[in-house]
């Protein structure tokens, strides 16, 4: 059986200059719960949005998992 080690979160944002120029900004999160669900990850974003005010395009999910 396979195991997840690690697990972390990538959320990004697009942000437009005046200029109409792109740039994207990310906030990174290591150490989570291995076990954590779909939901529970969604949830998390949402979390971090109302407090930082942020508002996320995108939920990136990273795992490190042991094959056996």
């Amino acid at each position: 059986m396979n195991t997840i080690s690690q697990l972390a979160v990538t959320l990004s944002r697009t942000l437009f200059d005046k200029d109409g120029k792109a740039t994207q900004v990310k906030r990174h999160f290591t150490n989570l719960s291995t076990e954590a669900t779909t939901e529970q990850l969604k949830s998390f974003k949402s979390i971090i949005e109302q407090i930082t005010g942020e508002h996320f395009d995108k939920l990136e999910v990273i795992k490190t998992e042991t094959i056996n």
